[in-house]
C-alpha cells in the first residue's frame, strides 16, 4: 500500500476553498516523490502534515502549535485544520490488517483507506482527533492500526554529530528503542521479560559495584571518600556510606549510552549524516507490514555531489512495495531524479510530473531526462524563466538586464540556456492535462533564423543562392505527392527502376503512382508561375509568417516567445546602435584565439577602441552590408561565439574598456538597449519576467 492522495484544510498557508474544497491537493504514486520548489513553497507544510497525520515510528513528540491554522492578510487565523491521507495499492495483508476502515474508489473496483486528522483551537488549547473509514461515516482507528501506519522520518538540518552521540537527547536511542530486537517481549504468562542487554548490563554492575567495595581494588577509593564524609563533612552517628556504581538499568537508558561512529578520528558532518542516514533505514527496514513510508526532508543536507547522488541512486532503485516522498532545494538532484518523479510546487499548487499529469510526450520525457542537467534543472526553483537555445543570449542577456535596472538574481529569473531550438520540449513541462499552469512568467527568447538576403549574395564557395520562393500552396500540394512514396521499401535493393515500382506498388493502394509519374508530377507542380524571386520584401513576408507561427506555437499561461527581428541575437546587434561594441568583441576573440598569451590590458582595448572608431565614426548608423560584414565571421564560425558575447558582456556591464570608467558611453548603451528596434525582444523577454 501507498499514500496515493494528501488533502489540507487550512493547514499553514492552505486555506479551504469558499465550497468547502481543500486548500491543497497532492498526488503521490509509489516508489519515489520529489518534492521541489523555492523557499516557502509548502514543502515542509506537506510533509508535516503527513507526519502529525500518521505519526513517526520513533516516536517524536509532536506539538500542535497556533502557527499550523491558516491566518488570513488581516491576521485572523482559523480555528481548525483537518488533513486527510487516502492509500492506495492495498494487497490482501493490507486489506485484512484494515478491514473495518476500507472504503471503495470511485468506479467501485478497488478498496482504499482514508484517514483524517482534525485540530481544534479552544480557550488556547489545540485538540486533535484522528479518524477512519468512509467519508461521512468515521470512525475510531484502534492503536494497533494506527501503529501500522507510522512513518519514517528523517528530519531537515539533521545535527549528526548530536543525533549519533549518547545523551538523553540521542536519535540512535530512539532508532534503536523502536527497532524490533528492542521492543518488549513477554512469556508465556504474559509477564514482561528483561532483555539480554539488560541482563548483561546487570552483570556489569555487578562486577563495577564490587570493584569499588571493600574487598575490590577500587575499595580504597570509596573507602577514602567515605572517610573525608564521617571526620569532616556528616554529623555523628550518621550511618550513610558513599558508593561509586553505574546507574540506571532499564533498557532505554542503556541504549542512550551508545554512540556510533565509523572511524577512531572525528569524521566531518557529511560521513556523520550518512551514518545518520544509515540508522534511520534501520526503522525502514524493520516495517514488515502496512504502510512502509519514508519522509525526508533536504536529503542533500551535508552531503557532497557524489553521495547525494549515490543516496538517490539507491532510493531509486527501492522496488519492495516502499515508498519514499523528498523535499530538496538540491538542482544536482533534482536533475538526476526522473521527471516523473518530481511534484513541482508553486503559489499554493502541487504539480505531479508524472504523464498522468502533464502534456509531454513519451519522446519529451526521454529527452528532458537526458538534457536536464543541473545547470537547466534551476527551472524549477525559479519565480521567473528565460529561456535561451545560445551562449550569446546565456552571457548577454544578464548584462542587459543589470543595465536595465532589473537584476535578474534580485528577481529570483533563472536562464536556462537549451542549446538549440529545442525549448518547445522544457516548455512542454509547463503544459498540464487539467488545463491549469504554473503560475511563473517564462520569457522564451530564441532566433528566427532567417537568414539576411547578404548571406546568398556572399561569393564564398559554399553558398548555395536560392532564386525562389514557392508559395505555402505550392508546399502543401508537394507534401500531398510525396507522401505518396513508401520511403520504408527504399531500404531494399533492385536490379531496376521497374523492379523498384512494382515492390512499392505491391505495398500501396491502386492509387499509387509509380516513381517515375511522381517525379513528373511534381515537375508540373514547379511552374514558374508559382515561383517568386527571393528578395527583401519577400524575405519580410517569410519572417512574418514564421514568427506569427512560432508565436501560435508557444500559448501557455504566462509564457511568451520573444524572436529576433531577422535572424540571430549577433545579426541584430550587428544592425542595431551596438555594432560597433560587437565588432571590437568580434576582434577580441579574433586576437585570443591567434594569440592566447596576448594580454589585454585596458590600454590596449581602448587603442582597439580607436581603430573600430576609424572605421565606423560616431553617429553611423550601418547599412545592411555592413552589418553583414561585422556578422560575418560569426556565422563562418571563424571566431567563437561564447568568446565574443563574453567580451561583450563585460563592455556591456562597464567591466572593459571603453564603458568601463566612461559614463557617457555607459548611458549610450543603455539607450540603445531600451530604444534600439533590433534589440527590443530582448528587452520585452526581460520586462516580462521581472515585471
Amino acid at each position: 500500500m501507498h499514500l496515493s492522495v494528501l488533502k489540507l484544510w487550512n493547514f499553514r498557508k492552505y486555506c479551504e476553498g469558499p465550497n468547502g474544497e481543500p486548500g491543497l491537493v497532492v498526488h503521490f504514486h509509489e516508489g519515489v516523490n520529489v518534492l521541489i520548489g523555492e523557499n516557502d513553497s509548502g514543502k515542509t507544510a506537506i510533509v508535516d502534515a503527513v507526519r502529525y497525520a500518521l505519526k513517526t515510528q520513533s516516536g517524536e513528540y509532536i506539538q500542535f502549535d497556533d502557527k499550523d491554522f491558516y491566518q488570513d492578510i488581516n491576521g485572523n487565523r482559523k480555528d481548525e485544520f483537518k488533513i486527510e491521507c487516502v492509500f492506495d495499492g492495498l494487497n490482501e495483508q493490507d486489506s485484512g490488517l484494515f478491514w473495518e476502515w476500507l472504503s471503495w474508489n470511485d468506479e467501485k473496483t478497488k478498496y482504499l483507506l482514508k484517514v483524517w486528522l482534525y485540530a481544534k483551537r479552544k480557550d488556547n488549547v489545540i485538540i486533535p482527533s484522528f479518524s477512519a473509514g468512509i467519508d461521512g461515516q468515521t470512525d475510531r482507528m484502534d492503536s494497533e492500526a494506527r501503529e501500522l501506519l507510522k512513518v519514517v522520518y528523517f528530519k531537515p538540518l539533521r545535527d549528526a554529530l548530536t543525533d549519533m552521540t549518547h545523551g538523553y537527547k540521542s536519535r540512535l536511542a530512539q532508532i534503536l528503542g523502536a527497532h524490533e530486537l528492542f521492543k518488549t517481549q513477554k512469556d508465556e504468562q504474559g509477564n514482561s521479560t528483561k532483555h539480554k542487554l539488560e541482563s548483561d548490563y546487570e552483570n556489569l554492575k555487578n562486577t563495577i559495584e564490587n570493584y569499588f567495595k571493600d574487598g575490590g581494588n577500587g575499595g580504597v577509593i570509596t573507602g577514602e571518600i567515605n572517610r573525608f564524609l564521617k571526620e569532616h563533612f556528616l554529623l555523628n552517628g550518621d550511618p550513610r556510606n558513599a558508593q561509586i556504581k553505574l546507574t540506571g538499568g532499564e533498557l532505554a537508558e542503556i541504549l542512550r549510552l551508545l554512540d556510533l561512529i565509523m572511524e577512531g578520528n572525528k569524521s566531518g558532518l557529511g560521513t556523520l549524516n550518512l551514518l545518520c542516514i544509515a540508522a534511520e533505514m534501520l526503522l525502514f527496514n524493520n516495517q514488515k507490514k502496512g504502510l512502509k513510508l519514508a519522509l525526508v526532508e533536504e536529503l542533500e543536507a551535508h552531503l557532497h555531489p557524489q553521495y547525494q547522488l549515490r543516496l538517490i541512486d539507491y532510493i531509486s532503485s527501492q522496488q519492495n512495495n516502499e515508498q519514499f516522498i523528498l523535499s530538496t532545494h538540491s538542482i544536482t538532484l533534482a536533475s538526476k531524479i526522473r521527471l516523473e518523479n518530481l511534484i513541482v510546487l508553486k503559489d499554493k499548487e502541487a504539480y505531479p510530473m508524472a504523464s498522468s499529469y502533464t502534456m509531454m510526450t513519451p519522446a519529451d520525457y526521454k529527452f528532458l531526462e537526458r538534457f536536464l542537467d543541473a545547470t537547466k534543472a534551476n527551472l524549477f526553483f525559479a519565480k521567473g524563466l528565460i529561456m535561451v537555445e545560445g551562449d550569446a543570449e546565456n552571457l548577454l542577456i544578464p548584462a542587459i538586464a543589470e543595465l536595465m535596472d532589473k537584476h535578474l538574481h534580485k528577481h529570483g529569473v533563472s536562464i536556462v540556456n537549451v542549446g538549440s531550438t529545442a525549448y518547445k520540449r522544457y516548455v512542454n513541462i509547463f503544459k498540464r492535462k487539467d488545463g491549469k499552469s504554473f503560475d511563473m512568467p517564462i520569457s522564451v527568447v530564441s532566433d528566427l533564423d532567417e537568414r539576411a538576403l547578404e548571406y546568398y549574395d556572399d561569393n564564398c564557395k559554399d553558398r548555395k543562392t536560392p532564386e525562389y520562393w514557392l508559395k505555402d500552396l505550392v508546399l502543401q500540394d508537394l507534401k500531398a505527392i510525396t507522401e505518396e512514396v513508401d520511403y520504408d521499401s527504399m531500404a531494399s535493393t533492385f536490379s531496376s527502376l521497374t523492379a523498384f515500382e512494382n515492390d512499392v506498388r505491391a505495398h500501396k493502394t491502386a492509387n499509387f503512382a509509380p516513381v517515375g509519374e511522381t517525379i513528373n508530377r511534381l515537375k508540373a507542380v514547379l511552374t514558374e508561375d508559382k515561383k517568386t524571386k527571393l528578395n527583401e520584401a519577400v524575405l519580410s513576408i517569410i519572417r512574418e509568417e514564421k514568427s506569427k507561427r512560432l508565436k501560435k506555437e508557444i500559448n501557455i499561461g504566462k509564457t511568451e516567445i520573444y524572436l529576433s527581428k531577422d535572424w540571430t541575437l549577433e545579426y541584430e546587434i550587428a544592425g542595431s546602435g551596438l555594432y560597433r561594441l560587437l565588432d571590437m568583441a568580434i576582434k577580441l576573440a579574433q586576437i585570443e584565439k591567434k594569440f592566447p598569451d596576448y594580454e589585454l590590458t585596458d590600454e590596449r582595448l581602448l587603442e582597439l577602441w580607436g581603430k573600430v572608431k576609424e572605421e565606423y565614426p560616431d553617429d553611423h548608423l550601418p547599412s545592411r552590408e555592413e552589418s553583414y560584414k561585422i556578422f560575418a565571421p560569426l556565422n563562418d564560425g571563424t571566431v567563437s561565439k561564447a568568446i565574443t558575447a563574453q567580451y561583450m558582456a563585460g563592455m556591456i556591464a562597464g567591466e572593459l574598456p571603453p564603458v568601463k570608467g566612461n559614463d557617457d558611453i555607459k548611458e549610450k548603451v543603455k539607450g540603445i538597449i531600451e530604444n534600439d528596434e533590433r534589440l527590443n525582444y530582448i528587452k520585452k523577454a526581460i520586462e516580462h519576467v521581472t515585471a
